[in-house]
């Protein structure tokens, strides 16, 4: 077993000192990613509980730091008010996100929990596309104040433009995006989830659920389209998810859009570090 093949989770003395603040007997759970943003554990009782405790901040992650540049977003700021954003979302949602409590804090880390349930995440497929095209139809259908976040700073529309292009402009990899795209002004904004991934969903015998939705802020909606772009994996996929899609809302012309949102994609690392080929280069699934 290599070293990037070795199981990351929470030690026994941070297991510990998690029990403690809980009362509870915890099991730690093995981290998706070397980079995943919580250590995680279930709770070992009749009910379990899922609990996750805060690993990556702006100081210490390019994603949250991008977060927090782009829509001045920190969770690590406002922990107990980002648990009241499930109820802000619009209801009857296909795949409906899991409640979140916040329980304190561990040496400034934020800690919640959700409670546990029996399902496995799904991976990308085409009906899993289609529930996507729903989710997100239902997601974009109302326009929103502005971009940034409800428990937070909400900048108008109007100086998206200028903010995206700052911040590529002064990221520290400025490097990966050869060419400065231009950023026309978006149609309006909506509910978005920047690093958006099958496995935030969760699917077992009574439906499909939300189980990671904490990065959800108030973006573009194109911006948000690219990115379900980048999830997109065949032709299949794409037309399952416009059809589901377009049963609710009109799919927007992306081709202005898609560089610069591509390059915040990249810049982002949503997947992986200077991964221009996987973004740049990723097919234009809603060209048409």
């Amino acid at each position: 077993m290599t070293a990037r093949e070795v199981p990351i989770r929470a030690n026994a003395d941070l297991t510990r000192r998690v029990s403690a603040l809980t009362g509870k007997s915890l099991t730690p759970l093995t981290l998706r990613w070397p980079d995943s943003a919580n250590w995680l554990w279930r709770s070992e009782e009749l009910s379990p509980q899922l609990f996750k405790l805060a690993r990556r901040s702006p100081a210490t992650d390019g994603f949250w730091w991008g977060l927090q540049q782009l829509f001045g977003f920190d969770r690590w700021q406002s922990p107990e008010a980002l648990t009241r954003v499930p109820g802000m979302l619009p209801p009857h949602l296909p795949m409906a996100p899991l409640p979140m409590t916040f329980l304190g804090r561990l040496q400034a880390a934020p800690l919640w929990s959700l409670p546990w349930r029996h399902a496995v995440p799904p991976s990308m497929s085409v009906a899993l596309a289609a529930r996507l095209g729903d989710q997100l139809a239902l997601l974009h259908r109302e326009a929103l104040p502005g971009f940034g976040h409800p428990t937070g700073d909400v900048s108008p529309l109007s100086r998206w433009p200028e903010r995206a292009h700052a911040f590529v402009e002064g990221h520290p990899n400025r490097g990966w995006v050869p060419e400065m795209p231009i950023w026309p002004l978006p149609s309006k904004s909506v509910w978005s989830l920047p690093d958006l991934r099958s496995d935030q969903f969760l699917e077992g015998a009574t439906g499909s659920l939300w189980s990671d939705w904490e990065a959800l802020v108030w973006a573009p909606l194109e911006l948000d389209l690219c990115l379900l772009e980048l999830m997109l994996e065949s032709a299949l996929q794409r037309d399952a998810f416009v059809i589901a899609y377009r049963r609710h809302q009109t799919l927007p012309d992306l081709t202005r859009y898609r560089p610069g949102m591509r390059a915040l994609a990249l810049l982002l690392a949503l997947h992986g570090e200077n991964a221009k080929d996987r973004v740049i280069g990723h097919p234009h699934w809603l060209k048409d």
